[in-house]
């Protein structure tokens, strides 16, 4: 799993994680580049050590973090695995409007959890990019429509979410991970999916010309498909071809993630 897909998980959870979420690298990446902050640390732990597994509170004894389990007695903890971590979202909202260029940006959220990420300019029209941390339900819905009519009303509007993407009047919506990719080695953000194209926004037309990235591409497609590395998601799956572009081609531009899912559905007959 990705850095930004495990960000995205933390996010739409809705509150602290410790250390042990997920078990992959992409949590230290969130942490060392601080998309992750520091906030605290836990005051209870699950004990799964004996045949029923319950809930302890966290105890200093001994020169020593730990638990108490009624058959096992003292059970130690790793100080480390003791912190507690939660999203900086104003930070991922600077770093989401630096990466698009948006104009018009806000350093504070509009109303509650939904913040402007700014005006970001496309070919073809401006766009106005909101954050919004999940779109699955009713009430996630009501109150973005909430927020959002605090707002002057754009032509063009964009809702990234964590997690969700409810259909809503007037504007489109995007998952974090389809619009951005972070990088793990300097946690720079980078866009992998054009805005104006996402919000629906008409298309100039550029003149046929294909893709810069093709002949590189489509061999690399069919061939996981050939050999059965290809995984099922479009959206899965130009992670990893991407993935083994940087791999295979570590001079080369990197294509953007709509280029990449096109030829993918194309390999796939269009699927």
């Amino acid at each position: 799993m990705t850095a930004t897909t495990r960000l995205c998980e933390i996010i739409a959870q809705g509150g602290k994680v410790s250390t042990d979420f997920g078990d992959d690298d992409g949590f230290a990446v969130l942490v060392r580049h601080g998309y992750l902050s520091e906030a605290g640390v836990l005051t209870s732990v699950v004990c799964d050590e004996c045949d029923a597994p319950h809930s302890a509170p966290v105890v200093y004894e001994a020169d020593m973090y730990g638990y108490y389990c009624p058959d096992l007695g003292f059970l130690p903890l790793v100080a480390a695995r003791l912190a507690v971590f939660s999203p900086d979202i104003p930070k991922l909202i600077d770093r989401l409007a630096e990466a698009l260029g948006c104009r018009q940006r806000k350093s504070s959220s509009i109303f509650g959890e939904t913040w402007r990420i700014g005006a970001a300019q496309t070919d073809a029209a401006t766009v106005m990019l909101y954050f919004h941390p999940t779109l699955e339900t009713e009430d996630d819905a009501r109150v973005l429509q909430d927020a959002l009519g605090r707002e002057a009303r754009s032509e063009w509007r964009l809702v990234v979410t964590a997690q969700g993407a409810l259909p809503m009047a007037g504007l489109a919506t995007v998952r974090f991970d389809d619009l951005t990719e972070i990088d793990i080695t300097t946690g720079a953000l980078s866009v992998i999916a054009d805005p104006g194209v996402l919000a629906g926004s008409p298309r100039k037309n550029p003149g046929g010309r294909p893709s810069a990235h093709g002949d590189l591409l489509k061999p690399l497609i069919v061939g996981r498909i050939s050999d059965g590395t290809a995984v099922e998601g479009v959206n899965a799956e130009a992670g990893e071809v991407r993935t083994a572009f940087k791999a295979k081609y570590p001079n080369r531009s990197i294509p953007s993630g709509s280029a990449i899912k096109r030829y993918i559905r194309e390999a796939r007959g269009g699927s």
